[in-house]
């Protein structure tokens, strides 16, 4: 009897052993999967009938080189509901493991802990792919938490016409700031002799763009310094430029009239609307294209640029493999040839926009003769900076943004300075 009972345990050992063995090997087999989150279209608010093929593209590539790893992600997400979607998943336990970060965003997100430091998972060659402004987009107090996908600098657009009418030649690039003054008020003009103003310089020109023209920042050693030279000369400077249009607010519908010379222009926009079938709908009454931004020096870094990284969950699983699908999506060429040619915006890239295929894209016939070349883009993003300060939120900006324009509205800059200084340190001690 007792012998019977000892094969019986034997028996139910030997059993459960083997459906454990069983049931770890089918865990075995399973693939292991990846989600990641993006959103639907361009990231640069312009129209786009493109699908994600760099993303199909990439995450094709992804699981063809590992056969046991399955990469998701929800398709048809709006941009405008992105930044939502992303806290719904993140406050339910449920963020990707790689996913699309603003650089709005990333200073909030890596000071919450929901960004995984990257700095032990790179060496020199990861940083050495980027272009320099493109990568410190997602640098954080010392630490990178996201890599550069896709930017998108400012340039300024030309309307040719008028400027050809007027006897004056296109600006060549490094162009200054007193030279588009210049231009701007030999423009400025009554071309019907009714006393009113109906031809104009520029349009849009804000004091980003100044600021960015003159060098520069609104914070130095991490304290804002509105009250600093360069903030005060890139004031005075637009002050002055708006005094040629005699209290007239000159518009991009004005532009879109043809009655204005300069219209700071994104890159996404201008290969949005320069070629067919956009061009028939928009900017179609004149001849127009876009050069570099003009600056205080030839050497002064002038333009603004955006850039959209991806970034790690601080939680994911699978943090090798995230990380290698995150180099697969920024720093592979022809991930991010494909991606630059079927985009709006610019690969973080310099070996791509240097590339053959870059420069035979960009000057196909629907471009036109006077197209940017991909060595003037490579050249913009060699002197491009940051188009917004981290540790500022949106809400903080517009409120700059509001508060100088009033000043500049009751011709009151000097004045008015301080006491803007004072209540946007307020606003950002608060968090408003």
């Amino acid at each position: 009897m007792k012998l019977k009972r000892k094969h019986l345990c034997w028996g139910i050992g030997l059993l459960v052993v083997l459906c454990v063995s069983a049931g770890f090997y089918w865990w075995k087999q399973q693939p292991t999967v990846l989600h990641i989150g993006v959103y639907a279209g361009s990231s640069w608010d312009v129209p786009t009938s493109q699908r994600s093929h760099a993303l199909d593209r990439a995450i094709q590539k992804f699981e063809k080189s590992h056969p046991h790893v399955r990469v998701e992600y929800e398709n048809g997400i709006p941009q405008s509901d992105y930044s939502d979607w992303l806290s719904e998943k993140i406050v339910s336990g449920k963020t990707p493991d790689v996913f699309m970060v603003s650089e709005q965003d990333l200073s909030l997100l890596a000071a919450r802990g929901v960004l995984e430091k990257l700095n032990g998972y790179m060496d020199r060659k990861d940083q050495a792919a980027f272009y320099p402004v493109a990568f410190e987009s997602g640098v954080y107090q010392g630490q990178t938490y996201a890599l550069p996908y896709e930017s998108n600098p400012i340039l300024m657009c030309v309307n040719k016409d008028l400027l050809d009418k007027e006897g004056i030649a296109v600006p060549k690039e490094g162009w200054t700031l007193e030279e588009f003054y210049t231009i701007c008020k030999k423009l400025t003009k009554d071309t019907n002799g009714d006393g009113q103003l109906d031809q104009f310089g520029s349009t849009e020109y804000t004091w980003k763009e100044a600021l960015a023209a003159n060098g520069g920042h609104l914070f130095q050693g991490g304290m804002l310094k509105l009250t600093a030279p360069e903030v005060k000369e890139s004031l005075t400077f637009l002050q002055k430029l708006e005094d040629l249009n005699k209290n007239y607010k000159v518009s991009s519908k004005d532009f879109d009239q043809g009655k204005v010379a300069f219209y700071p222009m994104t890159l996404a926009q201008y290969r949005t609307y320069k070629p067919y079938p956009y061009h028939v709908s928009k900017y179609s009454n004149f001849t127009w294209t876009c050069i570099p931004m003009p600056a205080k020096s030839k050497t002064t870094k002038a333009t603004l640029v955006t850039t959209t990284s991806f970034a790690m969950s601080a939680r994911s699983s699978h943090s090798k493999l995230s990380w290698e699908l995150m180099q697969l999506l920024t720093e592979d060429p022809e991930i991010q040839q494909t991606l630059f040619a079927q985009s709006q915006g610019i690969s973080v890239m310099p070996q791509v926009v240097k590339s053959r295929s870059s420069k035979d894209f960009l000057q196909v016939d629907d471009f036109g003769t006077d197209s940017l070349t991909n060595q003037t883009l490579n050249r913009i993003m060699e002197q491009a900076v940051e188009s917004s300060p981290k540790n500022v939120s949106k809400e903080v900006l517009e409120k700059l943004d509001y508060l100088i324009g009033n000043a500049l509205r009751d011709q009151d800059v000097e004045n008015r300075l301080p006491q803007i200084q004072r209540e946007i340190e307020s606003s950002l001690q608060v968090g408003v």
